[in-house]
């Protein structure tokens, strides 16, 4: 048979928290270098698109939910908490934040379609907001 000289392998790690992720990471190194040393394989780890994990702080949530009430946009909190990577949970750290989803309508395509296009009419809606 024929082996390759190199092999990569991609993973894409998510949790709902940074320390659950941690523990992830570790898991998943240590279980690849037991492998690697097994096998007898060299083993070169990296990182891409880390995100941190986005948690609404409560006074943020408030201002967005009066915002939305003033501007008699409707909301609710379901399909949270969501488990798709957003880096916005970097402002956490400099900043008091919140992440609201600004839709489309359920009748639109979703973000990541082919067909999708942004609504520019929701431009004036977020500016209020």
């Amino acid at each position: 048979g024929i082996s390759p000289a190199d092999a990569e392998i991609w993973a894409t790690l998510r949790t709902l928290t940074d320390d659950r992720m941690e523990n992830l990471c570790n898991a998943a190194e240590t279980l690849a270098k037991r492998v690697a040393d097994e096998e007898g394989l060299a083993l070169d780890i990296t990182y891409d698109d880390i995100f941190l994990h986005c948690e609404n702080a409560p006074d943020a949530v408030d201002h967005i939910r009066q915002a939305l009430d003033d501007e008699k946009i409707s909301h609710g909190s379901e399909g949270l908490p969501m488990r798709a990577s957003e880096d916005f949970g970097r402002f956490r750290g400099v900043s008091s934040s919140a992440m609201f989803f600004l839709g489309a309508g359920r009748d639109y395509p979703n973000l990541h379609n082919p067909d999708y296009d942004f609504p520019d009419a929701l431009i004036g809606i977020g500016a209020r907001i």
